[in-house]
């Protein structure tokens, strides 16, 4: 995992890097995750997403917003992913296992993906973005 939390005055902003998209996607996964909940998560329930979108930034805010609406409606903490990306369209595997207060309670409240400096770069040999988490 490469993500790491910046400074922010009111949100939560991750600087996220991946040698690759599916990478990035992976890891922006993570850092949501581990935003909203404490302690670990097993892999024993799945669900599949499709998103749209005409950018690698529609696709990655895509996956983001239906990964906090899935955690939240099916009260599931994920904990892998599974990408295929193409042009336009993302399909991703969740899993993960319901949550548990004595296990994954202490997070913080997530109430949306923002698209204030959404970007994704390459540099050098890395994809690199900022995500800001609105909490």
């Amino acid at each position: 995992m490469s993500f790491e939390e910046r400074d922010h005055t009111a949100d939560i902003l991750m600087h996220i890097r991946a040698a690759d998209t599916i990478g990035l996607f992976t890891d922006a996964g993570h850092a949501l995750m581990k935003t909203m909940y404490r302690g670990p998560a097993r892999p024993i329930e799945e669900v599949s997403v499709t998103i749209t979108g005409q950018s690698l930034e529609h696709l990655l805010h895509g996956f983001l917003s239906e990964l906090l609406f899935e955690s939240e409606v099916q009260n599931i903490v994920f904990c892998e992913f599974e990408f295929q990306i193409r042009e336009g369209e993302v399909r991703a595997i969740l899993r993960g296992e319901p949550f548990d207060p004595a296990i994954h309670g202490g997070g913080t409240e997530v109430k949306g993906i923002s698209w204030y400096g959404l970007s994704i770069r390459q540099e050098q040999n890395e994809y690199a973005c900022d995500v800001l988490f609105d909490v």
